[in-house]
């Protein structure tokens, strides 16, 4: 538990000073951006890469139960927010989109790496890159579909997703150690020199994201925020016990499921200048409550491991 703690002080540290960074006008959103291109790019790919190809194809293969419990309860949670937002907040079909993204896709590809692998070390890796692969492949071309105007095929957003290089690198690893191909080792220096850059450039940037945007507290923020920080996670927690998903993975994806909403939302709602105000207040709530949720859902996991 100390572990976690320590963890969460250092993310909240770099956090804050990309926060007052902003607030300064130190850097500018367009800087933000591109401290989350190099991010989603290039760091977070190279770390995906290196340690899937690292793995066995046993070890993937074994590793089925993640992508079922990933997929069940990320898919589910989107719709139900997105059901929610437009049967009881009234909200057109832009909005929510955007909503299923804020209350049911955690941001794996910013704070995965920096909150796991401290605690897991490398074996973190593997179930980041599953967890990003769901949001990334699945969550982000579905808000693409809804919040896209009329006319927009689905299938180019699916394409589009998948020549990112955060979900197009993992997939290249994934085939690569399926198909049997050993990829040199010399590789591994140069790919992990970029890959360590990940965790403190995407939690600066997270700061900076955050400082541009107006806090709104409303019963819908509230509802998106326990969906993200409570209902998903405990979801999570049960799905996994019952597919049989070992220890140490259960309490990583629990973990990963209850981060706070994805920064695409955000990112989204600012192009098309819709459901701003709720994404970025259901995030800063989501970053401040994961101080409580992140050690909580540890403990309830242990005692749950510990009583069976």
């Amino acid at each position: 538990m100390t572990a976690i703690i320590q963890d969460i002080v250092s993310i909240f540290f770099v956090l804050l000073l990309g926060f007052l960074a902003g607030k300064r006008n130190i850097f500018d959103q367009t800087q933000a951006a591109g401290f989350n291109k190099l991010v989603l790019d290039y760091c977070l790919p190279a770390v995906l890469f290196v340690s899937i190809v690292k793995s066995s194809r046993e070890e993937l293969f074994a590793d089925s139960r993640l992508f079922i419990a990933a997929f069940a309860v990320l898919i589910a949670w989107y719709f139900i927010a997105l059901i929610g937002a437009r049967l009881v907040f009234k909200h057109d079909k832009q909005e929510a989109g955007l909503a299923g993204l804020s209350a049911g896709a955690p941001t794996v590809g910013f704070l995965g790496i920096a909150v796991l692998t401290p605690i897991f070390g490398g074996s973190a890796a593997m179930t980041v890159a599953i967890m990003a692969l769901i949001v990334n492949v699945l969550l982000v071309p579905l808000g693409m579909f809804f919040v896209a105007p009329a006319g927009t095929k689905p299938t180019a957003a699916l394409i589009k997703a998948i020549k990112e290089p955060v979900v197009l690198a993992p997939l290249i690893g994934f085939v690569l150690v399926l198909v049997g191909v050993r990829v040199p080792e010399a590789i591994d220096p140069p790919l992990s020199l970029i890959g360590h850059a990940n965790s403190g450039v995407a939690v600066f940037a997270a700061g900076l994201v955050l400082s541009a945007h107006k806090f709104q507290i409303s019963l819908e923020v509230i509802w998106n925020s326990i969906v993200k920080m409570v209902l998903m996670p405990a979801s999570m927690l049960v799905v996994c016990l019952l597919l049989g998903v070992p220890d140490a993975h259960l309490e990583q994806m629990v973990l990963l499921a209850a981060l706070p909403p994805a920064f695409t939302g955000i990112v989204m709602a600012g192009r098309f200048q819709t459901y701003i105000n709720e994404a970025s207040s259901t995030l800063i709530v989501c970053v401040l409550a994961f101080a409580a949720a992140a050690p909580g859902w540890i403990a309830i996991v242990r005692h749950v491991l510990a009583a069976g």
